[in-house]
């Protein structure tokens, strides 16, 4: 009867989707109690096998069913994402007739969901929308290239998944801004709604406290806007992450460059509603076991990013 009941046991354990470590510990529980048979000693080898040999088999991705706590604060019973599909490799459309996004946010938060065992929807929306439509209920979650902040975090709960640097980047060819101080009398172009705006006019503010002449800054809805402008000409530098230049370099090799990067990397985060507490602890449960399996690094890998960037910031920030 322990034969069996160890064999009803482990399989009880995979029908409810308990981890390897889990499933390992019953195990070796009735080994302790197992006879020393031969058929006792082939049930034993099976249950072992099966412990190692069914996660590299896929057996283990299955996602357990979602509790309805969590389904209580998902409305729709589905994870809905607000993005901004205007900032490669995290999430863009591959091309103008493209009506799905895709990119590193796209992945990371349809990862999310099936660890969660919900369907996910993408909601495309400009950057300046996606936080009012979280607050409003329009959407579950932010996951779209956002820094974590001090200020957002007075509204909103949030958690990190990946560490980036902002730069100042121009064409290639670009031989006279090697730093912020030589954006003075320059032309700007950046997309509204972003912490660059106000890292721009903090500049214009010293600046014109030197005597020296300010920044034209031109703001445009998407990111790819910004970019555009430096291609044709309208503007001479643009602000950005080091995410988008590594995209740029790989689809674009050559056309530009980092003039600058700043220092004090920034963290991006996935932002929920303040009270949705069920969600936010299945989203720092699932985003930590993605960086401790790998899975992290694999998607940094597949976009083209820094992996060290997975390795991201957890404490609360300054500013």
């Amino acid at each position: 009867m322990r034969e069996a009941s160890t064999i009803s046991l482990f399989l009880l354990c995979y029908g409810r989707f308990w981890s390897v470590a889990t499933v390992r510990v019953e195990v070796e529980r009735e080994v302790s109690v197992l006879a020393c048979s031969s058929r006792a000693r082939r049930v034993l080898a099976v249950a072992l096998a099966l412990v190692f040999v069914l996660p590299l088999s896929g057996a283990l991705v299955a996602a357990q069913s979602p509790s309805p706590a969590l389904l209580k604060e998902l409305s729709t019973g589905k994870l809905v994402e607000c993005l901004d599909p205007s900032f490669p490799p995290m999430e863009y459309y591959e091309n103008p007739n493209s009506k799905t996004p895709i990119g590193f946010d796209v992945d990371l938060v349809n990862e999310i969901g099936k660890r969660l065992g919900v369907p996910v929807t993408i909601t495309p929306t400009e950057f300046t929308g996606m936080l009012p439509g979280l607050q409003s209920g329009r959407c579950d979650v932010v996951a779209s290239g956002v820094y974590l902040t001090k200020q957002r975090l007075q509204t909103f709960d949030a958690q990190p998944y990946y560490d980036t640097s902002i730069v100042l980047m121009t064409l290639s060819k670009n031989d006279t801004i090697h730093s912020p101080e030589d954006l003075s009398g320059k032309t700007m172009a950046v997309e509204a709604g972003t912490n660059y705006i106000n890292i721009l006019n903090q500049l214009n503010d010293q600046l014109k406290k030197a005597g020296k002449p300010q920044m034209r800054i031109q703001t445009y809805p998407k990111q790819t806007d910004a970019i555009q402008q430096l291609i044709v000409g309208r503007a001479d530098a643009t602000i950005t992450q080091d995410t988008e230049y590594a995209y740029r370099e790989k689809v674009q090799a050559g056309q530009f460059k980092i003039a600058y990067t700043y220092p004090n990397p920034q963290t991006f985060a996935i932002y929920y509603r303040k009270g949705d507490t069920v969600l936010g602890s299945a989203l720092k449960q699932a985003v930590e076991a993605m960086r401790a399996d790998g899975t992290l690094a694999a998607l940094a890998k597949k976009w083209n990013l820094p992996v060290k960037g997975t390795n991201y910031t957890t404490g609360t920030p300054a500013a």
